[in-house]
């Protein structure tokens, strides 16, 4: 006989009974659905910013088609993370006063990667029409019908599907690490329940956070727990969505410079073999430089106010970065000898890190894809043009030469950089190391 989930009435009198197998089948649908970008054979519109919409609808901070409406969800989840990083940060200075430096370090790790996240949903609110009128203008340029050759949509669904996958392992480290947080009390609780040390019993939360004392007995005990939990994952899932959004656009930039690489291309493909183009094919040949140019013009302004509008996310995000990740590896030093506490920082360390990757890896990509436009532009059969277009040529050239960057200030976002924090991080590592 079939396990049942359960039973209910239906309006005809019989009962109807649920079969486990059922409802398992609709979970696998419903997850299936959601998580289809991680699949090789989806259409682009599955891609393009599937990680980002997840998170941030969620959280309720996707931009939208207009970005002038805020969801309720997203007020009360700016409430309860600003809550949770008030506490967490007043826990980790009682510790720092009290000389608990394990503690402190324990406690002010998660309340600076919460506190920077605050301020990125106070800027994505901030931004938040600018963001929709980026989004809607990226996916104009990017769905161009003019821009529907084989190769072109090759591009754009490569972009479109290493974006998705690489936003979304951030995403799953960091709920991970999340979840790591959030289950060790349950779990020290469980191994001193069954090694009978019921003296040793004592419930804590998640993370540190200095609640009344009323909140922290029986009964409410386990409200604040779920709350305190909670406040994770409103971090995860914001900064899952925001710098999310951050690699995203940087990965369809860089498809929209390869698309154009590819389309000039194509213009001077008919024309290889010639010496000589006659009047007709001159102006021809004309009009679609000076499309490419106003198309490569568009891009440029784009990217412009794109960086502009996220400045101070990146430069917050890499200094608490950072920060983060020499607290989590002291601590990961310190803790050398504990299995759980040594699991945790190793997995907050690699969320940290993956963190850093996506914007020193978005900015990469659109630096060399912009200064690959002079590349291909030099390659191609130019000499053709007479003296007056060759003007043309040669302004694209200069322009293409110097990398479209993302740069903030103090920090440019490249895998160069990404690669010197590594260094970093491992001198610092062999140095504290030598004092044990």
């Amino acid at each position: 006989m079939q396990d049942l989930l359960w039973k209910r009435v239906t309006t005809t009198g019989y009962i109807r009974s649920i079969p486990w197998q059922d409802v398992a089948h609709k979970v696998m649908s419903t997850m299936s659905e959601w998580f289809r970008f991680l699949k090789r054979d989806q259409e682009l519109d599955v891609y393009f910013f599937a990680v980002p919409r997840l998170s941030l609808d969620i959280m309720g901070y996707w931009p939208g088609k207009t970005g002038d409406t805020w969801p309720w969800r997203s007020l009360i989840h700016f409430a309860i993370l600003a809550i949770g990083v008030a506490t967490e940060l007043h826990a980790g200075m009682r510790f720092l006063d009290g000389q608990q430096i394990t503690l402190a370090l324990e406690t002010l790790c998660p309340a600076g990667t919460s506190a920077v996240t605050l301020l990125k949903m106070f800027l994505m609110l901030r931004f938040r029409r600018d963001l929709s009128i980026m989004w809607s203008r990226l996916r104009g340029l990017l769905f161009d019908p003019k821009w529907e050759r084989p190769e072109q949509r090759d591009i754009r669904l490569r972009h479109s599907a290493m974006a998705a996958r690489i936003n979304f392992w951030p995403l799953s480290a960091g709920f991970f690490t999340c979840t790591t947080y959030n289950l060790k009390p349950i779990l020290i609780a469980m191994i001193l329940y069954l090694q009978n040390r019921y003296e040793d019993f004592v419930w804590f939360t998640p993370f540190n956070m200095t609640m009344p004392k009323v909140l922290l007995s029986y009964p409410f005990f386990p409200l604040t727990y779920v709350f305190i939990a909670y406040t994770g994952y409103v971090t995860i899932f914001m900064f899952g969505g925001c710098d999310g959004f951050y690699f995203e656009f940087c990965a369809h930039l860089s498809a929209l410079f390869e698309v154009l690489q590819a389309e000039i291309e194509s213009m001077f493909r008919p024309y290889t073999d010639h010496l000589e183009l006659s009047p007709v094919q001159l102006y021809t040949l004309e009009q679609k430089m000076r499309s490419v140019i106003i198309r490569h013009n568009a891009i440029i302004d784009l990217t412009t106010f794109f960086r502009d509008r996220y400045t101070i996310i990146t430069l917050a995000h890499f200094v608490s970065a950072a920060m983060v990740i020499g607290f989590s590896m002291v601590n990961l030093l310190t803790l050398g000898n504990n299995g759980l506490g040594a699991l945790l920082y190793v997995a907050y360390t690699v969320a940290a890190l993956s963190q850093l990757l996506v914007y020193c890896y978005g900015g990469t990509l659109v630096a060399e894809s912009s200064t690959g436009l002079c590349r291909i532009m030099f390659a191609c059969p130019w000499q053709l043009f007479k003296p007056q277009q060759r003007r043309l040529v040669q302004l694209l050239i200069l322009r293409s030469q110097r990398p479209v960057s993302m740069a903030v200030p103090f920090f440019s976002p490249s895998l160069a950089t990404f690669a010197a924090i590594l260094q970093t991080s491992g001198s610092i590592i062999a140095l504290v190391k030598s004092f044990q």
